[in-house]
């Protein structure tokens, strides 16, 4: 019985040790981090793929994508020596990080790695984002979009929510169950992404009141495929896109709602994300039926994919602190453009710990089978 009991001992401290291995992206995820480190640019950041140059947004989003999959996002040096960190520390230090999509952004990929927000190269990063709500409105940033981004920025800084700026959520609020982007209670207005950022921001402030009613218009507007488009209807068209089925599994997930509810024909958001991995190029397509990985989409579907959600970030500890002697010599900074319909998402800390809270199991088990060992000598 003893030798069981080591014998058990010892595999759960194998299991330890093999479990931060296990707990790494999934082969096409780390296919699709491989093609997205394709389109590092010099000064450590990442192209959005519509303009020249880095883009804060878009280095953002695979930032986080880097972390939901296991991955130090610091480690990602470009040919000139600089990390995605060091981009955004030498944005923040130009002057270039002002407004709240900007700020919030900053703040989740400074918490993703491990980075303090209130000391981010140089910078209170916490502070500026709260200096931007619009007094009267309670509002952050100049769409809803941006202010359930800014919300849920704030949570994962460990904030206390403004009590106006939740209020302002839960008001602007079409009859439809959803949320539109910039804003108002126009029926059939609302949009799959909005909605599904605001419930986030909202699961974040505790309110669960209006779900109900926005898992309703996201069952109305879901499409057979398990997928999710902008909006139903919609100029961009209907079919499934990646970067909404995303958003939306995100929200789904931080809800905490079982994927065999969202089957359709048999067939879940999960699914329909996976489908759309392009197996040529690593990355993921936006649509179906539109040639060529998408970044953004692709870096938005490794997030869902891995199971990040908004609400609870995963945290990997950066290899290094983000540098910003060598950034800012080598960085011209670039605009921060106005955020697209198309958000960031949260998985928790587990890929990162559950290994070695196996290994810490793992290695008390095999003591205690030894001592117990040694006293039957005894």
């Amino acid at each position: 019985m003893k030798r069981w009991s080591l014998w058990l001992a010892l595999l759960i401290l194998l299991l330890g040790i093999v479990g931060p291995v296990w707990a790494a992206g999934t082969p096409e995820d780390e296919a699709a981090l491989k093609w997205l480190r394709t389109q590092q640019q010099p000064d450590g950041g990442f192209t959005s793929g519509f303009a020249s140059g880095s883009d804060l947004g878009t280095t953002v989003e695979i930032v986080l994508a880097g972390v939901a999959a296991g991955q130090d996002p610091s480690a990602w040096r470009s040919a000139a020596g600089a990390s995605p960190l060091d981009y955004l520390a030498a944005q923040v230090q130009a002057g270039a990080v002002k407004d709240a999509s900007g700020l919030s952004r900053v703040i989740f990929a400074a918490v993703a790695t491990g980075q303090d927000p209130r000391a981010f190269a140089g910078q209170n990063l916490v502070a500026a984002l709260r200096a931007t709500q619009d007094a009267k409105t309670g509002q952050f940033g100049d769409s809803l979009y941006a202010h359930a981004y800014a919300l849920l920025a704030l949570h994962a800084a460990g904030e206390t929510l403004p009590e106006s700026a939740v209020a302002l959520l839960l008001a602007a609020r079409p009859p439809e169950g959803g949320w539109a982007m910039f804003g108002g209670v126009t029926a059939d207005s609302s949009d799959t992404n909005t909605t599904a950022l605001a419930l986030q921001a909202l699961a974040a402030a505790g309110k669960r009141d209006p779900v109900p009613a926005a898992l309703a218009y996201l069952h109305a507007v879901q499409n057979e495929d398990g997928g999710f488009p902008w909006q139903k209807p919609s100029s961009y068209g209907t079919d499934s896109d990646a970067n909404s089925t995303a958003v939306v599994l995100q929200a789904l997930n931080a809800l905490g709602e079982p994927l065999s509810a969202w089957s359709p024909k048999g067939k879940d958001p999960l699914a329909a994300l996976k489908a759309l991995w392009d197996k040529g190029s690593g990355g993921y397509l936006w649509q179906a039926a539109v040639p060529g990985a998408n970044i953004l989409a692709s870096a938005q579907a490794v997030q869902a994919v891995e199971g990040l959600t908004l609400v609870q970030l995963p945290v990997v500890k950066a290899g290094r602190a983000p540098q910003p002697a060598l950034a800012a010599a080598a960085v011209t900074p670039t605009p921060v453009p106005t955020p697209t319909p198309a958000p960031v998402l949260p998985a928790s800390g587990g890929t990162l710990t559950l290994g070695w809270l196996w290994l810490v199991v793992g290695a008390g088990l095999l003591g205690s089978g030894l001592l117990v060992r040694r006293q039957g000598r005894d």
